[in-house]
């Protein structure tokens, strides 16, 4: 298995449909209020899969099944991980800044049993939200490139950690070019909705220490691979927006 903690196969670009425009986002002062990266609540099947494409992290490893579903009274996304590992991935042009909140809502139903945030046999979470940077624009060579560590693409990965506490930072057992940030942990929120709004800007200073480039994918996945869990966990709508207390 490639880096898990970031590398993209080739199957991202065998996949990718042919609505793969990038969404694009300004920083500056005329940025909209709310920039939309996935509606799951309002969107169709065909609509969601033509801007998000699966990547796998093995050409014949099981793979996690996604699909829109009514759940009580609200549409949003459901992951069922058996025993796999692999997500869907959305290109998109996000420049950021200090004002720029990155937003979503997610729900597990359990934890992956003896899974462990820092151990490369045993990294399974059950919900994970990859933003990524400097990502391929298309085209096999870049993502091949990327997969084995040439090309310059790294993720900040929040995390529904296993033990960590949160807000804790953990370099990935797989690359250092991936750093995992604890948006939540452990089993007390099992079951319940979770909303969370993170300052991206802020926390890639924090992770990599440096001015943070523009933000080219956003990426989800629940994965029981490692640990050989049955997973099932919700993504509601992830969206950026603009941080009013601080104009």
């Amino acid at each position: 298995m490639v880096a898990r903690g970031l590398a993209i196969t080739l199957l991202v670009c065998l996949n990718a449909s042919a609505d793969t425009a990038p969404l694009q986002g300004i920083s500056q002062p005329n940025t909209p209020l709310r920039i939309d990266v996935a509606r799951f609540s309002s969107a169709t099947e065909q609509q969601v899969f033509a801007r998000w494409q699966p990547y796998n992290f093995s050409l014949f490893g099981a793979k996690t099944d996604y699909q829109l579903v009514q759940h009580k009274g609200e549409q949003v996304l459901a992951a069922h991980s058996k025993k796999a590992a692999s997500g869907l991935l959305r290109q998109l042009s996000i420049t950021l800044d200090q004002k720029l909140m990155l937003n979503w809502r997610w729900k597990i139903t359990g934890l992956p049993p003896s899974a462990d945030d820092h151990s490369k046999t045993a990294d399974d979470h059950s919900a994970r939200l990859y933003v990524i940077f400097n990502a391929p624009q298309r085209g096999v060579l870049g993502w091949i490139k990327s997969a084995v560590g040439v090309g310059e693409t790294h993720a900040l990965n929040y995390i529904w950690a296993n033990q960590v506490p949160t807000d804790t930072l953990i370099s990935s057992p797989y690359t250092e070019r991936s750093v995992m940030l604890a948006a939540n942990s452990g089993s007390s929120q099992t079951g319940q909705w979770v909303t969370l709004s993170r300052n991206v800007y802020q926390d890639y200073q924090r992770a990599f220490g440096r001015e943070p480039p523009p933000v080219s994918a956003i990426a989800i996945m629940t994965d029981g691979d490692n640990t050989g869990a049955n997973l099932i966990s919700y993504y509601g709508d992830i969206f950026f927006s603009r941080d009013s207390s601080k104009e």
